[in-house]
């Protein structure tokens, strides 16, 4: 990697302190395995045309590069990939800096239509037994002129230890997602108290959504601070104009090592405002004045899309009008304004930073995609538009404490419903075997 990393530097401000910035993977297109003797896909056209897939989400698990591609244009094969964390060496020794993406766990899982398959797939975290939580909005098309209505939103997880297979499928009701409109976007998870998920919903009834893994249920709060706020609809990221209210996308959740009173961070793409409000309050459904628990910590300097926060309290984000990734230390900086501070800045690089992730040995990653170009229909397949880059900051995750170990971890088995379809099918074979 000391090719790339000499040219991500070359180019790029970074603040003394700061680690290098290193450029790991980078795309004009993206293109997939296609696996020709499998009757899913053996039919499929030319997998490496489309200027609609476009690279969001980004996890990691021993040595995998877990990737989203949502289905917000027509045309998108796969909406969950992976890659190796660690680029493959051409003959001559060079690396493979565009490798091909691996469809997750397979490409049947990728089916449009089918409700057991993967829809659309902004967003999704990995919890440190490496199941991985999926968000599925169920719709496909999102940002064509008529958007297609295939399932209801899910939440999936599914075991990387066993090949992906599905642990555990929750369906939103309609009320907690609204299955014409809402747009699951980011989620983080609470292992504390029966085990949570924290959920973004950007739709047009912005909310936070919470899962409780213990009750298999889910419910949402809403507050204005969800929404787009005015003065930053609009703003330019490389000369390119964007003008649309987003709501709800990022956010973080504070370290475990918080005595019990851990906060949810949360922001607007379209704002300048961070926001937080307590776990506590989230955990409880039936509380309905949520205006009395929110708080706004502070205002950037730009508009933001995804964040994360380490083991040691760090926020890490982007922002997107300044080409650049900052970062605030949340336990030694208290205060918001006088905290942050810009760690890398890169105006060809660093175009729309939109998910962050940390490894198991301390690296942060995050994807840019130059969002403003797809939002605009600007996307130039002679250009670079997808990268993938990473920073050894020698930090953990948020669900690690402190000290980089795991906290004990519900165990995750099938919903009653798919334990009752299970016995259900189990009994039906065992019929037909006795009749036989």
């Amino acid at each position: 990697m000391i090719r790339l990393t000499f040219f991500a530097c070359l180019l790029t401000i970074v603040v003394a302190g700061y680690p290098p910035l290193q450029l790991i993977y980078q795309w004009k297109n993206v293109c997939y395995y296609n696996v020709t003797d499998n009757e899913v896909v053996k039919d499929l056209p030319n997998t490496c045309t489309s200027v609609n897939d476009a690279i969001s989400g980004i996890k990691l698990w021993k040595g995998y590069i877990y990737l989203t591609i949502p289905r917000w244009k027509s045309g998108v094969l796969v909406t969950l990939a992976r890659i190796p964390s660690t680029p493959s060496q051409e003959k001559d020794g060079s690396d493979v800096v565009s490798p091909n993406l691996e469809a997750y766990p397979d490409w049947e899982m990728q089916t449009v239509g089918d409700c057991d398959k993967l829809q659309s797939v902004q967003s999704m975290e990995i919890d440190p037994q490496g199941r991985m939580w999926v968000l599925d909005t169920g719709r496909i098309e999102t940002m064509a002129k008529y958007p297609k209505i295939k399932c209801a939103p899910r939440l999936v997880i599914l075991d990387l230890e066993n090949g992906g297979m599905v642990l555990r499928r929750f369906k939103f009701s309609n009320d907690v997602a609204r299955h014409n409109s809402s747009n699951l976007n980011d989620i983080v998870l609470d292992h504390e108290d029966g085990g949570y998920a924290y959920i973004s919903d950007s739709g047009p009834e912005p909310a936070i959504i919470v899962y409780s893994l213990k009750d298999n249920k889910a419910w949402k709060f809403t507050h204005n601070s969800m929404k787009a706020e005015t003065e930053a609809v609009n703003f330019k990221v490389s000369d390119t104009n964007v003008n649309q209210s987003i709501n709800i996308r990022g956010i973080a959740l504070s370290p475990l090592e918080s005595n019990g009173n851990r906060i949810l961070y949360y922001s607007s793409v379209s704002s300048f405002h961070l926001y937080y409000i307590p776990v506590k309050v989230l955990q409880n459904g039936s509380i309905t004045n949520v205006h009395k628990y929110v708080r706004e910590v502070g205002r950037r300097t730009s508009q933001t899309s995804g964040m994360v926060m380490s083991n040691t309290g760090v926020l890490y984000y982007g922002l997107l009008a300044d080409d650049a990734i900052t970062m605030w230390d949340t336990l030694t900086t208290p205060t918001f304004v006088s905290g942050q501070r810009t760690m890398y800045r890169n105006h060809s690089l660093l175009q729309w930073p939109d998910t962050f992730a940390f490894d198991e040995d301390g690296q942060l990653w995050w994807v840019t995609n130059r969002f403003q170009n797809f939002l605009n229909d600007k996307v130039d397949k002679t250009q670079i538009n997808y990268r993938i880059l990473s920073s050894n900051v020698t930090q953990k995750n948020y669900q690690y404490f402190r000290n980089g170990t795991a906290p004990e971890l519900s165990v995750i088995t099938a919903a009653a419903g798919q334990i009752r379809i299970a016995i259900s099918t189990a009994f039906a074979i065992l019929l037909v075997f006795l009749a036989c």
